[in-house]
């Protein structure tokens, strides 16, 4: 078989063909000293809007050494095609010495195409393009950065134009680790904005990852980009977050599900069964009167005439009702019971 006959993908399967023998996995690494380097580190003067010519041109060279072992062997096992393939670049270092490996791999197969199919193979797939590479080589930068300092812009830019949202979680982790940072705000808007390119429920699971301790970078998020979860806001409520969860019903999200529904209940039902943290109590109308009267006492311990609802001691700051609840969060609680009574109606349940 000719090496021009060996189809080589990053998909696990090829359109109009069956696998008829599995022949194992195929392996090629190259290693060299990171001084194969120091003539083109100055060099990197744009890494992110297109690396210079001259470190593309090592990074190739590399790549394509490995490429092309990787696919003698396919050969010599009698494949006709390898699947999965994967490029991996990777730094090694000990006993005073740093290396760089380039590793490719994947799984030689004979694949038989279909009746139909037979004359018509695409070897197309034959090639790996130079901005996968590229995108490989940010990824392994990225993976070796130091998460306690902010990303550039050039690297927030690069991420979005190549929608890399596979990255997020690692960013949320570095948004964190520097939310004292002066250019921090920056940084938060275009995390937002890539979780916006993500699938919804891929989005929900980084946004929410961690709420308790990321609250002050969150809320504002899911607030603004409508990605309000009822089934994370009942976890945070059943784990004894009860402000952070009612906080969060200020949010939305662009549709509601039976599933929802079902969720937003629980919450409703939860909410209106809090305990009484405030008391009512019986006291001298004053202090010469035999006379009595009913006062509320907050959950602070401030008294208050019986018809106020919140406390209104130092002109309202305290502002608790019984329930230990701001009239602010109190008004989300009621507007909760108005939506899951429409989203009732609207969903036949």
């Amino acid at each position: 078989m000719q090496s021009n006959d060996i189809i080589i993908t990053t998909t696990n399967s090829i359109e109009n063909a069956h696998v008829e023998k599995d022949l194992g996995i195929v392996t090629s690494n190259l290693v060299v000293g990171t001084g194969f380097f120091s003539d083109v580190t100055a060099s990197l003067t744009d890494f992110f809007g297109g690396m210079s010519g001259t470190y593309k041109e090592h990074m190739n060279e590399l790549y394509s050494k490995a490429y092309d072992e990787l696919k003698s062997k396919a050969i010599a096992l009698g494949a006709n095609c390898v699947l999965g393939f994967k490029i991996d670049f990777d730094e090694i270092s000990g006993k005073g010495m740093q290396m760089f490996m380039v590793s490719v791999s994947g799984t030689a197969v004979v694949v038989k195409y279909d009746s139909s199919h037979q004359g018509n193979q695409d070897n197309t797939r034959d090639i790996v393009s130079n901005r996968q590479i590229d995108i490989d080589i940010f990824k392994y930068q990225w993976a070796h950065r130091n998460q306690r300092e902010l990303p550039s812009n050039e690297e927030l830019i690069y991420i979005l134009r190549n929608r890399l949202t596979e990255l997020l979680p690692s960013l949320y982790d570095c948004i964190k680790n520097c939310e004292d940072q002066e250019d921090t705000r920056c940084v938060i808007d275009k995390f937002a904005e890539m979780l916006t390119l993500c699938n919804f429920d891929d989005a929900i699971e980084v946004i929410y990852t961690d709420y308790v301790d990321r609250v002050s970078i969150a809320h504002d998020i899911i607030c603004k980009h409508n990605f309000f979860s009822p089934k994370h806001v009942l976890s945070l409520l059943n784990a004894g977050h009860t402000s952070l969860a009612i906080g969060l019903l200020k949010a939305t999200k662009p549709y509601y599900t039976k599933e929802d529904l079902v969720y937003l209940e629980k919450i409703s039902n939860t909410l209106t069964s809090l305990p009484k943290l405030g008391k009512i109590e019986t006291v001298k109308a004053g202090f010469m009167s035999n006379k009595m009267k009913e006062v509320y006492i907050c959950p602070k311990g401030h008294t208050n005439d019986i018809d106020q609802d919140f406390c209104t001691y130092d002109y309202g700051v305290c502002g608790l009702n019984i329930y230990g609840l701001t009239e602010t969060e109190a008004k989300l609680i009621e507007e909760l019971k108005y939506k899951i009574e429409i989203l009732k109606q609207r969903l036949n349940t």
